[in-house]
């Protein structure tokens, strides 16, 4: 299986220049942990996730991301990924093509890949 099987397409991100109260709101109304920061044209440039709303200052969105993040392909196979995901101590990671946003893997979305395999007799 690759990243594109398991990923979710509908990737709610996050404006540079949104408050970091603005963006807390966003991710309690969509109860997701974090999302993907993008500029005007869409591409990618940083993460944010509601420990760095906690722990880091600043008033905007661009002050507290993780500028860089770790990425991955829609080509990227499951066990790599996950082993990137463990490696650098993330809980998601976007999956881009072309430095744009197509989707994003969370841990959550390995366990319910896991859960379907489960279902179907093909996991042990």
């Amino acid at each position: 299986m690759l990243a594109r099987d398991i990923m979710t397409k509908d990737v709610i991100t996050l404006d540079p220049s949104l408050t970091v109260e603005e963006a807390a709101d966003v991710l309690i109304r969509y109860r997701i942990h974090g999302a993907p920061v993008v500029d005007q044209e869409e591409r990618l440039i940083g993460m944010v996730s509601l420990v760095d709303l906690v722990a880091k200052s600043g008033s905007r969105v661009r002050d507290i991301m993780t500028p860089d993040p770790v990425t991955a392909s829609e080509d990227t196979p499951l066990a790599e990924l996950a082993q990137l995901m463990l490696d650098e101590m993330v809980r998601r990671v976007p999956i881009v093509r072309g430095g744009r946003v197509v989707g994003i893997v969370s841990a959550s979305d390995f366990l319910r890949a896991y859960l379907e395999l489960v279902g179907e007799g093909r996991a042990e």
